[in-house]
């Protein structure tokens, strides 16, 4: 009886322990918006300094949330973070993941 009880307890806390998944459209959004600005910026480096500030103020939250993204939301959300990438390099100005 102990071990059953017991076996319920632990089944009961792992499933406490998942998190619905993200919405995926305002996580995309956000990750559009912000590679929008920063493809704007062209060559600029005070505004690519400005939307580096930005991305590095709420890329934790950003890529956890978007890492539990799946199929074409992960597909989407993955390219938007490659044009901020690829904008703020162009512009000579690395962002980074970590």
């Amino acid at each position: 009886m102990k071990r059953v009880l017991l076996l319920a307890a632990l089944v009961a806390c792992s499933s406490a322990k998942k998190q619905p998944p993200p919405a995926a459209g305002p996580l995309i959004e956000a990750a559009h918006t912000l590679a929008e600005r920063v493809c704007a910026c062209d060559t600029d480096k005070q505004c690519l300094h400005t939307e580096r500030d930005s991305w590095d103020a709420q890329k934790e939250q950003l890529l956890g949330n978007g890492a539990r993204l799946t199929g074409d939301d992960k597909t989407k959300f993955d390219a938007e973070i490659s044009r901020i990438h690829m904008c703020g390099d162009g512009g000579g100005l690395t962002f980074w993941d970590h």
